[in-house]
């Protein structure tokens, strides 16, 4: 069967992969209490499971307009940025040529290219793992790793910090 819906733009809208609204912006009726998230072990009193930080770090990469308008150009040297979320969030936005040291437990592509090398970046470098868009990369608390843009662009990425 062929799926071309390009005469179809109507149709093809509603054949796009679903778009989930996040909690905070349904209306206060239909959206879970804060008790309520605590209580299901989503709540900020609560300490998440690598794998719930992993799925939060995934929903705010997915939802530019809680973050896009902190992101700050500086040729000069790398920015790390606070990002509001209920755990401890931040974007590295590394120019051309330069790279920053990380000590994330996860981290994601958000624009550009870069990739990670394990370490401080002052000795041998060990295997360099390209970070990807959609993609999480996990690593040990307390790692230490060297963020290094790779394209002749900025590079934005996305992470996370001890759980809470």
């Amino acid at each position: 069967m062929n799926a071309d819906l390009s005469v179809a733009p109507e149709i093809a809208q509603l054949a796009a992969p679903l778009a989930l609204v996040p909690s905070e912006l349904l209306p206060s009726g239909l959206a879970p209490s804060p008790q309520d998230r605590a209580a299901a072990g989503h709540g900020p009193s609560a300490r998440l499971t690598t794998g719930q930080l992993a799925s939060e770090l995934t929903r705010l990469a997915a939802a530019p307009e809680r973050w896009w308008d902190l992101v700050q150009f500086n040729p000069d040297r790398p920015a790390r940025i606070a990002v509001p979320a209920s755990f401890e969030a931040w974007l590295l936005v590394i120019p051309p040529g330069q790279a920053a040291e990380c000590r994330c437990v996860l981290g994601t592509q958000i624009a550009g290219d870069a990739v990670e090398v394990p370490g401080d970046g002052a000795g041998p470098a060990g295997v360099a793992r390209q970070l990807r868009q959609g993609r999480v990369l996990v690593h040990a608390p307390g790692n230490q790793h060297v963020i290094r843009s790779a394209g002749h662009g900025y590079s934005v990425t996305l992470h996370a910090g001890e759980h809470r």
